[in-house]
């Protein structure tokens, strides 16, 4: 039996420039997951384009204000994940079935919470899986492969400690080459085809900007494109209810 592969994008932040990589996504046939907070450290989108977003792409919710929930108490947290669900939904008309926490940040704890807001499911910041999204606490959780910025060495290896598990650390040190992440994009979509499993390559459209991967990112979804047909290509939600359906 052939292995169940997918390919799967999303962009943290809501920043303006999301509406150049959904222009990327959408011309190289791809899906992505948009988390928009109201409000961030860097500009965000206004309604308008948020709107226009939702009509091609799955929007998911960042919190309100772009809180870290590591260091919200739990009525705190609990607002900023119900209120960035209702705001997104009365902004776009859609119901908002995933979260993120910013920066990847929350505990075992805010799992419950997330499922009793209504959320589907959450999406970490777990780098270098090819996991299936795993059922915990009554939400999908859904883990990363790739980040699209040139992480030095020391960075990245900090990243990858800072969650902890053998699987990360040996795909870090079979496939580890952080500053040319498009080489990582191969290695592991290539893994993932010939074993199962999703590829998912996120990031901040404004971190692209900062760090001039524009080129790369397009190429790299370019080359994404190339496999959707052994790897179909899906929002983060979809992801979630083909493994919850057993697909």
């Amino acid at each position: 039996m052939k292995p169940v592969a997918y390919i799967t994008t999303s962009w943290d932040d809501g920043h303006p420039l999301d509406c150049r990589v959904a222009e990327l996504l959408a011309k190289y046939g791809l899906r992505g997951t948009f988390y928009v907070p109201k409000i961030a450290e860097n500009r965000t989108m206004v309604a308008a384009q948020i709107r226009e977003l939702s009509r091609a792409f799955e929007i998911g919710a960042h919190t309100v204000h772009h809180t870290d929930l590591t260091c919200a108490t739990k009525q705190q947290a609990w607002q900023e994940m119900v209120d960035s669900k209702s705001w997104l939904e009365d902004t776009t008309g859609i119901p908002c079935a995933m979260f993120c926490p910013p920066k990847g940040k929350y505990r075992s704890r805010h799992l419950e919470l997330m499922h009793r807001a209504g959320y589907h499911g959450v999406r970490t910041a777990e780098p270098l899986s090819l996991s299936f999204p795993q059922l915990k606490a009554g939400v999908m959780v859904l883990p990363t492969t790739v980040h699209a910025h040139p992480h030095s060495r020391l960075a990245h290896a900090r990243y990858v400690i800072g969650w902890a598990t053998i699987r990360n650390l040996w795909q870090y040190l079979a496939h580890g080459c952080p500053r040319e992440w498009p080489k990582l994009v191969r290695s592991l979509l290539s893994q993932a085809l010939k074993r199962g499993g999703v590829f998912h390559l996120w990031g901040h459209s404004w971190e692209v900007e900062k760090t001039g991967q524009w080129q790369r990112l397009e190429q790299v979804l370019r080359f994404l494109s190339q496999f959707t047909s052994q790897a179909p290509a899906l929002t983060n939600l979809q992801v979630c209810q083909a493994k919850g359906s057993g697909l």
